[in-house]
């Protein structure tokens, strides 16, 4: 059942806060894969990890923030989105030197709470959208590369996966509530040192 401030909206939980609900065993690999799809769909990440604006080792500081949001997911008694986009820009900002003006730490962190909430009462729909999205976009990218040259593959190491070429749907719960504004191509770099990922279109105000 939706706690207090949750919106229920095509059948997708929808609002800032939500009581964990325990995730079956068996629906544990499809929200891990889920949560995978996610961070590579993330563009400040992605976009970090293949700068290593975090440093040669970037692409272990994504991982661990991965594990991290797995654990939150698994350990944490109530599910404040706040406090888990919290998490992620604190992450972004601290670890690779990103300051994300494109409200992509929140975005995430609705997707992965409402997805949470779907896979965990049996829904994979998702998931499913997001791993068909991310193969076809794998599928074309490998269509016009060189057949010789290595595609990679390891964990968030490939920035083809990223959300440049999608389209914003307006519903959220749908599987491009995930998707960011695109990055400038040349980073801005803020008086402190910080990367800034910037919007590029406006948005209405997120928590309307």
């Amino acid at each position: 059942m939706a706690s207090q401030g949750m919106i229920l909206r095509n059948m997708n939980l929808v609002g800032s806060t939500s009581a964990r609900i325990d995730m079956p065993e068996e629906y544990k690999k499809i929200f891990e894969e889920g949560c995978y799809l996610v961070f590579m769909r993330w563009t400040a990440l992605q976009l970090a990890i293949h700068n290593e604006w975090g440093g040669s080792d970037s692409k272990e500081k994504a991982k661990a923030l991965y594990e991290d949001v797995l654990d939150w997911f698994y350990t944490t008694k109530d599910h404040e989105m706040s406090d888990l986009e919290e998490l992620l820009d604190e992450v972004i900002q601290v670890d690779f030197h990103v300051q994300a003006e494109d409200d992509s730490p929140y975005m995430v962190a609705r997707s992965l709470v409402n997805m949470y909430n779907q896979v965990a009462n049996g829904d994979s729909s998702y998931v499913d959208t997001l791993r068909q999205q991310h193969q076809d976009r794998a599928a074309l990218d490998k269509s016009v590369r060189d057949p010789g040259a290595s595609h990679g593959g390891d964990f968030m190491g490939d920035s083809s996966s990223s959300d440049d070429d999608e389209e914003e749907q307006g519903e959220e719960g749908s599987a491009e509530d995930v998707d960011m504004e695109e990055a400038d191509a040349a980073p801005v770099v803020d008086e402190d040192g910080f990367q800034m990922v910037q919007r590029r279109r406006g948005r209405g105000q997120r928590h309307g």
